[in-house]
């Protein structure tokens, strides 16, 4: 109890300085959160088209019927000529249908004169479908699956059968921006643990309160381990406060998944207790650890993809970020959210890792602290 009072007692001395660390960051997380497009909405985009027909015909009417799956017929005004409306993209495509185009196509002539305004690769790919559509006309006669009166509307139902390429994007249950949160909070608990961790430990380093410790009848292990139990409790209350923040950010994306996130920022927020206390333990003075724990959670937030989505970094950047368990919940975060089916083990296969980096830092707590005592004794 001692050592919890006395941690409690520090944390209320530091409480707005605390607080003011805690709303920075929160308020840099929500902002960049909120910059994240978490949806991206697909529409069909029809080209925007001038078509002049000499004359009307049976032919001319199924090609057109055709040309409707991809444009957007437009009128140009009387006085306006296609250069300058290609030139200044009133439309992007133009079409000339003589009235023998039919008979020209069956010579092997082009038979139809297109223009495709110059800034337009989508005018430009629809002349190659255009070309494509016509050779099949002609080559659907000559091959005799068809009839020359028959061609086109055959023709026309084959690129429709043939379009499966289009697909129909559904509105898949979308939680990027639950996992942005958690993404976000690597840093968030990175940084505020690194800097709690670092006040109480150089507060209790002080003369009085070193002695006071050592007359109690708690020894130096005792008291570490009370120490890690009271910032393991605040590394948990850190991640309830984020959960909150994802609900109230985006309350129409939270589903069952959010348990695995919680989970897996709890187990980041108990390796971030286990290496401040590894980090403050090599510095003697709070000044240079604390240049440390503000630049360290920045620094290896950018490397381990906690603002930048991992498939944009660079493969250098990914292999170097290897040493630094943030990637590994980073990955997890990936995982909960695109996974079909959370597995457990599949799970562990990601964040096996960090495990060894808790053990680590453990390790080199106690062989750091050790060789301290050692020398100031």
């Amino acid at each position: 109890m001692q050592v919890c009072k006395l941690f409690l007692k520090i944390l209320r001395k530091n409480a707005f300085l605390l607080l003011l660390y805690f709303t920075i960051f929160t308020v840099i997380s929500i902002f960049l959160i909120q910059g994240q497009k978490t949806e991206t909405e697909y529409k069909e985009q029809k080209i925007a088209t001038t078509i002049v027909l000499e004359e009307e015909s049976i032919e001319a009417s199924e090609f057109i019927s055709f040309l409707e799956l991809y444009i957007e017929p437009v009128k140009l005004k009387d006085s306006q000529n296609i250069a300058d409306a290609l030139f200044w993209d009133d439309i992007d495509l133009y079409l000339f249908i003589p009235k023998d185009f039919y008979n020209k196509l069956l010579e092997g002539a082009e038979g139809i004169e297109m223009q495709a305004s110059p800034d337009s690769l989508e005018a430009t790919a629809l002349i190659s479908t255009v070309t494509s559509y016509l050779n099949t006309v002609r080559e659907s006669i000559r091959l005799g699956v068809c009839s020359k009166e028959d061609a086109f509307s055959y023709t026309t139902q084959l690129y429709k059968d043939n379009l499966g390429v289009h697909i129909d994007l559904t509105s898949k249950e979308s939680t990027g921006g639950i996992r942005g949160v958690f993404d976000m909070s690597v840093y968030v608990i990175c940084a505020l643990i690194l800097s709690i961790v670092g006040i109480i430990s150089f507060e209790i380093r002080t003369t009085d309160i070193n002695r006071r410790l050592r007359i109690s009848s708690y020894s130096t292990g005792k008291r570490n381990i009370m120490l890690a139990i009271c910032y393991s409790a605040i590394s948990i209350l850190f991640v309830g406060i984020v959960t909150s923040l994802a609900v109230a950010l985006f309350p129409q994306q939270i589903n069952s998944r959010i348990i695995f996130y919680i989970m897996n920022a709890i187990l980041f927020a108990l390796i971030a207790v286990f290496m401040a206390l590894f980090l403050s333990s090599l510095f003697k003075n709070d000044m240079a650890y604390s240049c440390v724990a503000n630049a360290f959670p920045l620094a290896t937030a950018f490397l381990c993809g906690c603002f930048i989505s991992l498939d944009l970094l660079p493969s250098a950047t990914k292999t170097v970020a290897h040493i630094f368990p943030q990637l590994y919940i980073v990955m997890a975060n990936n995982y909960i959210q695109t996974a079909t089916e959370f597995h457990f083990i599949e799970y562990l296969k990601i964040v096996w890792p960090c495990f060894l980096f808790i053990g680590a830092f453990i390790i080199g707590s106690i062989l750091v602290t050790n060789h301290i005592a050692k020398s100031e004794s």
